[in-house]
């Protein structure tokens, strides 16, 4: 159970990486702003914002396992609620082909800890778990990006996209 209420952290903190920044003209890509949200929802999950990730979950919005907006809502704050000190270190993510109909995919890793598991990580190079998530977005009427689905698995360091080992390497030198 705690896996799962972990993952469904994880796809809040994805939920708001893709729908934080609205387009602007001549701003970044498409792309580039998927990419930048996933940071900015990293760091709201940390802060244990729940309604504002869940705002940016779409109303037909449904995880791999089912579970309705209200419901992924609960499961973050509960997980939220039983631990402290969380944090969500963004690693590698790929941004799928962005359609003309305003859907995109995205595929990311997260490593996620708390409290004194956090503190350990950094005496002993630990990086936490680890989570792939695959999900897919769409356009709002006013063109922000809102989750309609994620499905989200744990994963060993050695299963990491390249780039994802490389980011842990970085935070984790010895790793």
């Amino acid at each position: 159970m705690r896996r799962a209420e972990a993952g469904g952290l994880a796809v809040l903190a994805a939920l708001l990486v893709v729908g934080l920044l609205g387009p602007a003209c001549g701003g970044p890509s498409e792309e580039a702003r998927i990419r930048e949200v996933i940071e900015t929802a990293a760091a709201r999950a940390e802060k244990r914002d729940v309604e504002g990730l869940k705002g940016f979950l779409a109303a037909d919005y449904e995880d791999g396992k089912g579970r309705d907006r209200e419901a992924t809502a609960r499961l973050v704050a509960g997980y939220l609620q039983r631990y402290r000190g969380v944090v969500v270190h963004v690693l590698g993510a790929r941004v799928g082909e962005i359609g003309p109909d305003g859907r995109a995919s995205i595929e990311f890793e997260i490593a996620l800890s708390h409290g004194a598991a956090e503190m350990l990580r950094r005496l002993i190079r630990w990086s936490g778990e680890t989570y792939r998530l695959e999900a897919e977005l769409r356009k709002d009427d006013r063109g922000d990006w809102r989750l309609v689905y994620a499905d989200w698995d744990e994963i060993p360091l050695a299963g990491l996209f390249p780039e994802s080992l490389a980011v842990l390497k970085e935070l984790f030198p010895g790793l």
